[in-house]
């Protein structure tokens, strides 16, 4: 969801849609979510990088957080998600995320 993969619906070609996964999608989409996932991209664009690599960096230094579990289904996403290591949040930037998300 933080990456920003369902702000405009379900990628048919996701896992989202599958009948499985699909309710769980939706049970988490909604107005929170949304100002949450909109203020990721907000932050990936100012720091020109990707939402996926501020939603991991966010995640990971937050206190009381000793690691972040991506779910790549390729090396692509897996390449993607390793990227996040190298950014750093501005402490602006980890408070206004903390803000919307509370």
């Amino acid at each position: 969801m933080l990456t920003g993969k369902y702000a405009e619906g379900t990628p048919a070609d996701s896992r989202g849609a599958s009948a499985t996964l699909a309710p769980y999608v939706e049970a988490r989409r909604g107005e929170r979510s949304g100002r949450i996932v909109s203020a990721v991209l907000t932050a990936a664009d100012g720091l020109g990088t990707s939402p996926l690599a501020v939603a991991l960096a966010w995640v990971r230094d937050r206190p009381g957080v000793a690691s972040a579990v991506v779910g790549a289904r390729d090396v692509a996403q897996l390449t993607a998600s390793m990227a996040a290591e190298s950014v750093a949040l501005p402490k602006e930037i980890r408070a206004a995320l903390d803000d919307v998300s509370r």
